[in-house]
This record gives structure tokens, sequence and C-alpha cells, in this order.
């Protein structure tokens, strides 16, 4: 998987758009994780949110620009996922240290047995892409998950 292919592994299911502004970091968590629950990418959710929290503790997953990219990976993630919340207005995310306004969250669910390899190529991937300003109008101006992805699959060309 040389290019980050995000309309193959955003999940439908959690893609969530004009979110009210979460209070904490942790209550953001707990409703994406709710959403790999139900689409069936995660087996447990606690297991989930401690791997987030372990990788919160490695270093900062806030990543400028209005941007939180926070992941999990353990055995309980069944598939490799991506979720995608964009609020309605920014709330204060802090992560190891940092903190700054975030309005755009991409979650990783990353299974326990990918590679570490794989798993940064993923990652650096994204936030590739979240450094282009064109990119990020899309994900201002997207209305649901098709439009998301059509708008994705555009801009890769």
């Amino acid at each position: 998987m040389n290019k980050l292919c995000l309309s193959q592994t955003l999940v439908k299911n959690a893609v969530v758009l004009d979110h009210e502004p979460f209070h904490s970091k942790e209550e953001m968590f707990e409703m994406m994780a709710d959403k790999f629950l139900e689409a069936g990418i995660i087996s447990n959710k606690q297991a989930y949110l401690n791997a987030l929290e372990y990788r919160e503790s490695i270093g900062s997953t806030y990543m400028g620009n209005m941007i939180g990219m926070p992941h999990g990976k353990c055995d309980e993630v069944l598939k490799s996922g991506i979720g995608f919340c964009r609020c309605k207005e920014p709330f204060i995310y802090e992560s190891h240290g940092e903190s700054g306004k975030v309005k755009y969250i991409f979650m990783l669910a990353i299974p326990g047995s990918q590679s570490g390899e794989e798993y940064m190529r993923v990652l650096a991937n994204l936030a590739g892409l979240l450094v282009h300003d064109d990119f990020l109008q899309i994900l201002s101006k997207c209305t649901d998950y098709d439009n998301l992805i059509e708008n994705i699959e555009n801009y890769n060309k």
C-alpha cells in the first residue's frame, strides 16, 4: 500500500459531520470508539480506548492547522479503519503537553498484527494530504460521506 486510499479505509459509519464541539479529547475518543464498535472495526471499546491513551502517552497527536490525528493499535482492532469527525466549531485538543484548537479529527484504528512500517506509511500519507489548504477546503465543505469520498478521489487524481 504505497499510496493511502482514504476511500477504502474511511469507515462510512465513523464519518461524522458538523458535530457539536467536544468538551475534551476523551469525550471525542468515546464517541468515535462507539462508531468503530458499531461498524465492527473493533471488538472491545475499552481495549481500543486504552490503546489510544497509551499512544497519547508517547507523543502528541495534535497536528496543528486545526487537525487531530489520534490512533490506537491493539489486537481488538479487527480491521484497519479511519474515522473522520468535523466539528461545527473548534475545541481545545490537549495531547502530550501540547494544546490547540481542533475542528477536524482523523482517528485511526490499527490491528495489533499490522507492521509498524505499514502503519507509519498510512500516517505519513494522511499527514501529507493534511498540509494542503485545498485539501482542508474539501474537508470543510463536504456534505456527507459519499461527497467526501468523491472529493478525496478527485483530489488524488
